[in-house]
């Protein structure tokens, strides 16, 4: 076996040691390393919608101010090397594989067997901390509390709107679900609050206050006004209002992303970042998400979105209506996690739809399509093909030209079936990848 597939094989292999809920063995795995977590300046995100998006904007905006500018998202959708990157570029491939045989060493002789997500935080921590960045942002992975990344000892904190996602590992409530994701909040660390439900907002700014940290919450310090359809919005914080901001992101939802990230940008100023209003506008316009809302073929229509649980659907459907018109009825491709709320998924997107191919996204806990088959096809013509690839040849083959097609369900299906149209467009990755 050629080294490399057998370096990435061992890596992938680690994903078998599930996820650990304690934070003393990354802190064992970084004194290792020299505790690079503790040489970043950072921003630190959680939320159930909207941390991707917000963070992907922080570092659009804070690159255009001229700052290096780390930035960790999770999952991947092509290539392992999207979750870190710098100055906007992949972390490059050989060197991933560098690190990886480099850290492998140094806890096999320790003796310290870690999951895959501990060790791919632990190698950007330490890609992070060894190239410099002024700062970095970074969005945790589930959850907050027991996160693998809340070892960081952030600038700002930063928590997006909170629902119902990943309930068996972080509560049935509400309440509990922000008491997971408020665990991010650091003591004397100001922290920006975009949850809106009622019952979040006072878990967090209860933990807040025990903290000593200044909260600053949508709709009380900062807001927004949405110009949807057009991508524009205003933003009005504390010190900062600007009208007219344009955003490359489509959905009125990222309108309130972008508020949250202003808030955050807003913090680093008052700490003396030399965050300009010309980089704020730059940043928003040239930031680039991919799958979300992300417009991959143009005849047919094809979009990919990675809206995987009820919150995220219903912001999909609000943006179908202002991107599209609310006539419209795409053909849907759909394939979920088993732990997701798919009942609720198929019940919003099967009302909209003009047919749907139910497929199986193979990583992790694919749902057996059998079971959603009745759920969608009550609504709209259905069926099942299995394999995502199938899946797409065929609703291109049957798609008219001024036909929409809409891939969503799981970050993993849309990860899938992204290469089958980067292929044809004569791309590799997403993002363009480091020469070092």
């Amino acid at each position: 076996m050629d080294p490399k597939t057998d370096t990435i094989n061992w890596l992938y292999s680690l994903e078998g040691r599930g996820e650990i809920d304690k934070l003393e063995r990354m802190d064992q795995a970084l004194a290792l390393l020299g505790n690079p977590h503790l040489k970043l300046r950072a921003v630190h995100i959680a939320g159930t919608k909207g941390k991707g998006s917000v963070a992907a904007m922080l570092d659009a905006c804070l690159r255009a101010a001229g700052l290096r500018c780390g930035l960790y998202t999770k999952p991947h959708l092509v290539n392992l090397t999207e979750r870190t990157r710098i100055d906007g570029a992949e972390m490059g491939a050989a060197l991933m594989l560098e690190y990886i045989e480099h850290l492998r060493d140094i806890y096999d002789r320790a003796g310290l067997a870690l999951t895959f997500f501990e060790f791919t935080v632990a190698l950007m921590f330490l890609y992070f901390a060894e190239a410099n960045v002024d700062i970095a942002v970074i969005e945790t992975g589930l959850g907050g509390r027991l996160d693998s990344t809340n070892v960081v000892r952030p600038l700002v904190s930063v928590i997006t709107p909170i629902g119902f996602d990943h309930m068996e590992r972080l509560g049935y409530t509400i309440q509990a679900i922000a008491g997971e994701k408020g665990g991010i909040i650091k003591p004397e660390t100001p922290v920006v609050i975009g949850a809106r439900d009622p019952d979040a907002r006072v878990t967090l700014t209860s933990i807040a206050a025990q903290r000593q940290s200044a909260a600053f919450m949508i709709d009380r310090e900062f807001s927004y006004r949405s110009h949807a359809p057009a991508h524009r919005f205003d933003y009005h914080g504390l010190g900062l209002n600007l009208e007219n901001l344009e955003t490359s992101l489509a959905g009125p939802f990222q309108h309130e992303n972008g508020a949250i990230a202003l808030a955050a940008l807003e913090l680093l100023r008052g700490q003396g970042w030399p965050i300009t209003e010309i980089a704020i506008r730059r940043g928003l316009a040239e930031v680039v998400w991919p799958g979300r809302f992300d417009r991959v073929w143009e005849r047919p229509l094809v979009v990919l979105d990675c809206a995987h649980n009820e919150l995220s659907v219903e912001a999909l459907l609000e943006t179908i209506d202002l991107e599209l018109g609310p006539g419209v009825r795409p053909r849907l491709v759909f394939g979920c996690l088993e732990d997701k709320q798919w009942q609720r998924m198929a019940e919003m997107l099967g009302q909209r739809a003009k047919s749907v191919i139910i497929t199986q996204a193979k990583p992790k806990r694919p749902l057996d399509p059998g079971k959603l088959l009745p759920h969608f096809a009550k609504w709209a013509p259905s069926r099942i093909v299995p394999e995502p690839l199938e899946a797409i040849g065929e609703v291109m083959a049957q798609s008219a030209p001024d036909d929409v097609v809409l891939v969503t369900g799981s970050v993993y299906l849309v990860g899938e079936v992204y290469p089958w149209f980067l292929e044809r467009i004569g791309r590799r990755g997403l993002f363009p990848q480091a020469t070092v």
